[in-house]
């Protein structure tokens, strides 16, 4: 496998998974809204259980604006890689 066949099924990939997430969030949010305020739903087919959470996060934006020294004393940094990809002006582009 070369770089450009790597980064093409990268970006290929890439694009499939965010279509099919985005179709499986819509398909979420229509069995919740038919579900509305029930615990469970049931078809001839399934039998869906909904459960609900509360959870509870900080505020950190605030929380870093009124204590600004908690930061340094209690925060940690986390180094992630992310790849940004754009096609190179006047080369030929493959299409999938």
């Amino acid at each position: 496998m070369t770089l450009n066949e790597a980064i093409e099924i990268y970006l290929t990939e890439s694009e499939k998974e965010k279509a099919s997430k985005k179709a499986a969030e819509a398909a979420k949010a229509f069995i919740k809204a038919t579900a509305g305020d029930l615990d469970e739903i049931t078809t001839d087919v399934w039998k869906v259980y909904l459960k609900r959470s509360e959870s509870f996060r900080l505020d950190t934006v605030a929380l870093y604006k009124d204590f600004p020294d908690i930061k340094e004393t209690y925060g940690k940094t986390s180094v992630s890689c992310s790849l940004d990809i754009h096609p190179v002006a006047g080369a030929i582009q493959k299409t999938a």
